[in-house]
């Protein structure tokens, strides 16, 4: 049994929106389908959500909740948006540490943890030429993404595709326990290769 972290990706009313949706709602219907896919085979789940606090304050807050909570693995729930309503597909974020000389370390199991992910999820939402992301890349060297450069477990950060997609935006919205399912079954294939 692992202890796993799911994070509702933002504050209610603080991230994107798009085709009467709001991406905090949408990350809470997944992560309740995740938390209750999880439970029933064996692990240990936890919720993480700060409804009330700003963007800041909820990223702050879940941090300190994630290093504090001793946990083996944290998934963190988003939806892209974009300008282009046919911008579409999943993809799912792993931390990378650039070095002074500009070589860079992955996180070997935060990358190992999105690509499982991401096999299944991005299959269900397919778009993304690139389906595993490193945070910060190549264009970005300094900045990164909290959720994954300041917390201590193995984390990844998902993107249950786009919002602002018709066709994306109907998934999330009847039927998130598909999304959910495809990144469960990813977590569980990571723990199941000995991570």
């Amino acid at each position: 049994m692992k202890k796993i972290c799911i994070d509702i990706g933002h504050a209610a009313g603080t991230g994107a929106t798009g085709n009467g949706l709001e991406e905090h709602g949408v990350a809470v219907q997944i992560a309740a389908h995740l938390a209750r896919y999880l439970r029933e085979r064996g692990q240990s789940v936890s919720v993480i959500d700060y409804p009330q606090l700003s963007n800041a304050a909820d990223l702050n807050a879940t941090v300190r909740a994630v290093n504090a909570g001793n946990y083996d693995l944290s998934v963190s729930l988003h939806c892209d948006s974009s300008d282009n309503p046919d911008a579409c597909g999943a993809h799912v974020c792993h931390h990378r540490t650039y070095h002074n000389d500009g070589t860079f370390r992955d996180s070997v199991q935060g990358k190992a943890l999105a690509s499982a992910i991401a096999g299944p999820l991005c299959k269900l939402l397919p778009g993304r030429a690139d389906p595993v992301q490193a945070r910060p890349d190549k264009k970005k060297k300094l900045s990164g993404l909290q959720v994954l450069r300041e917390t201590r477990p193995p984390a990844v950060l998902c993107e249950c595709s786009f919002i602002t997609n018709a066709n994306d935006a109907e998934m999330m919205k009847n039927r998130p326990e598909l999304i959910a399912q495809a990144i469960g079954a990813g977590i569980l294939d990571y723990i199941d290769n000995g991570h």
